[in-house]
């Protein structure tokens, strides 16, 4: 008999890690551009094509291996994934070029692919109220690398240089990877006990003992084509309207830059707390895509209150920023009980896909991060305004995308 108890102890914290990786490398960056373009021998506006090219790699790469882990497993893709994902990091940090370092940067993009749709797939392919509880727990590893990264980067550029940050990042993807191939062995049954078994997660089945399946159309899965549509516009689209609430304030108020970072440090601890709350708010709602649709209600209104210039409730500046910290706090719990809750709804959306559609998420996620931070930017130098009526847009077409679905899990008919 297989002991699971060590899997059930650690495999939430190992997925918690992988998450927490992929978002610190998302904004390491921010703030030590202009040391690695010192170093590489650029301008620091060319580095960020690390990150262009890390955002592509993301979005092509992510279904290919989402639909890879439906057929061979879980395990087999997020392993090599996270190795690779150390071994570009030390790459980055030890090439004196910027065109290899740019390629380290694609394959740490192809890693990530493999890497985090296929943890949020993990946590959804758990049984009952556990699915729920640990795609939460994914999310916040993802929100935490992703507020914490860039004042470790900055940290440890200081104490020794920008070459410290990513090879710290990689050996900590190693460690990762030990961790998560002993949680696999411990969790992983001998082939014989596979087929004797209808228990068993298919994460762990290879596809040699699964009926073969026709072949995938992920838009006819019920509710599969509204919800990666959300994914794009709301969730993508509204990472792209947040990053230029800093800008707008240090514009309108005065922010400074000190002070601007200190905001998204601490609106990202509040979306952490949302991400906390999302079992509650299903429970109170019903349903992932019930939570999500509400949430994309409250970030429209924030938005464009704080966009529109009827936005500005008072000339006097104490009750203007309270009112400006209500709006900010409440569109980052919004979306810190929103993400999972979606993520939640587009694992049940299918169970043979599970991997191959939160991929696909992912993938819509970065495109529409990429398509629509350009677009707001462009749409913010003909005045906030502009930027207010996008976001009422975006959200708005995330919000009537979640419409219910006649039948919110597969059909033969689908598969």
């Amino acid at each position: 008999m297989v002991n699971r108890h060590h899997n059930q102890k650690l495999m939430p914290f190992v997925l918690f890690m992988v998450a927490f990786l992929v978002g610190a490398d998302e904004l390491l960056l921010g703030p030590i551009l202009a040391p690695v373009g010192d170093d590489l021998g650029v301008a620091p506006e060319r580095i960020t094509l690390f990150i262009t090219a890390y955002s592509l790699a993301i979005v092509f790469a992510a279904p290919f291996f989402g639909r890879l882990s439906d057929k061979i497993g879980r395990i087999q893709v997020i392993l090599p994934a996270c190795a690779l994902f150390g071994l570009s990091s030390v790459a980055t940090g030890l090439t004196d070029h910027f065109g290899l370092a740019l390629a380290t940067r694609v394959m740490t993009g192809l890693a990530s692919a493999g890497m985090l749709p296929i943890a949020f797939a993990l946590a959804g392919d758990q049984p009952g109220s556990k699915s729920m509880k640990q795609i939460v727990l994914v999310q916040a590893g993802l929100t935490l690398g992703m507020i914490t990264s860039p004042g470790i980067g900055a940290l440890l550029t200081a104490f020794h240089s920008w070459r410290f940050a990513f090879i710290g990042l990689g050996c900590a993807a190693w460690l990762v990877t030990l961790l998560l191939l002993l949680v696999s062995r411990k969790a992983t049954p001998p082939v014989s006990a596979l087929s004797a078994t209808a228990s068993v997660p298919d994460l762990l089945v290879p596809d040699l003992l699964v009926p073969r399946q026709a072949s995938f159309r992920p838009l006819l899965i019920p509710g599969a084509l509204g919800a990666l549509l959300a994914m794009g516009f709301g969730l993508g689209g509204g990472i792209g309207v947040f990053n230029l609430v800093g800008q707008h304030l240090r514009d309108t108020e005065g922010l400074t830059v000190g002070w601007t970072g200190m905001m998204y440090a601490g609106l990202g601890v509040v979306s952490v707390l949302g991400n906390m709350g999302t079992s509650h708010a299903m429970k109170r709602l019903g349903s992932g895509r019930a939570v999500m649709r509400s949430a994309l209600m409250v970030c429209m209104f924030s938005s464009v209150c704080l966009f529109s210039p009827l936005g500005e409730l008072s000339s006097e500046q104490q009750t203007s920023w309270w009112a400006i910290t209500l709006l900010l706090v409440a569109w980052s719990l919004a979306g810190g009980v929103g993400s999972p809750a979606l993520q939640n709804h587009i694992s049940q959306l299918s169970e043979r896909h599970r991997g191959a559609l939160m991929a696909l998420g992912m993938s819509m996620m970065h495109l529409g991060v990429a398509v629509w931070s350009g677009t707001a930017g462009f749409a913010y130098t003909q005045g906030a305004g502009w930027v207010a009526a996008l976001s009422a847009v975006l959200f708005s077409v995330a919000i009537i995308a979640l419409k219910p679905a006649e039948r919110p899990m597969e059909t033969s008919a689908t598969e």
